[in-house]
């Protein structure tokens, strides 16, 4: 405690020796406030820079990868497009073989989906394929709404009926694993199977069914005549 005091006091004592500003010549004087004055400006000017530098850090925009995107402004990919069901056409066989065989030969069809609307997007479309005995001509096959109307349990066997006389889907198609039974088209509507007939199937006179069912919403089917040898 007395040793603090001493240098206290050695210090007072010594302050004096170093002038006073009421003692400074008038050249010293003039030094002196151009050095407050230069130290008051440097002082100012740091102010001024730091304050700049955070202003940038606040207002920079967050980086992603070797671009920069500012906040809210990044973009968004589209929202895919699903179309309204509306009214579907019969669909059209575009392409198949009237004469099929059970002997192991991969077999092509190809259909489309028409909408009654034009410039639709038909990707949601569910599209099935399957056997039946031949329909007699003239006649309508016809299948209950409520089949339809469950798209998920189109995917068991279908049983459809003609002036009251059922026609059972007849399990008789093998179908690729690239193209199954039932699938959906494209956005144009087409739809395409690769299959081969059962060896089980029996010769004789048969229908390929294709049908179209929208959501359960709308659907559309028609028939091909084949002959099975």
């Amino acid at each position: 405690m007395h040793e603090n005091l001493r240098r206290g006091q050695l210090y007072l004592k010594t302050l004096p020796a170093q002038g006073s500003m009421n003692n400074v010549n008038g050249p010293s004087r003039s030094i002196a406030v151009l050095a407050i004055i230069l130290f008051a400006l440097s002082g100012l000017i740091s102010g001024f820079a730091v304050g700049g530098f955070l202003h940038s850090r606040l207002g920079q925009s967050g980086t992603s990868g070797a671009g920069t995107t500012s906040e809210g402004q990044a973009t968004k990919p589209p929202a895919s497009h699903t179309s309204q069901p509306t009214a579907l056409e019969y669909p059209s066989v575009d392409s198949y073989s009237t004469i099929e065989r059970a002997n192991g030969t991969t077999y092509t069809l190809t259909a489309h989906a028409i909408s009654k609307q034009n410039n639709v997007n038909l990707s949601g479309i569910t599209c099935k394929l399957w056997l039946v005995q031949r329909i007699p001509a003239t006649k309508i096959l016809e299948f209950q709404n409520s089949t339809l109307e469950d798209v998920n349990s189109i995917q068991s066997l279908i049983t459809g009926s003609v002036d009251g006389r059922q026609f059972k889907e007849v399990n008789g198609l093998n179908f690729d694993s690239s193209t199954p039974q039932t699938h959906f088209c494209n956005a144009n509507g087409q739809i395409t199977w690769k299959y081969q007939v059962a060896t089980s199937v029996d010769s004789g006179e048969y229908d390929l069914v294709v049908l179209t069912d929208w959501n359960g919403v709308r659907y559309s089917w028609s028939w091909r005549d084949i002959d099975i040898k």
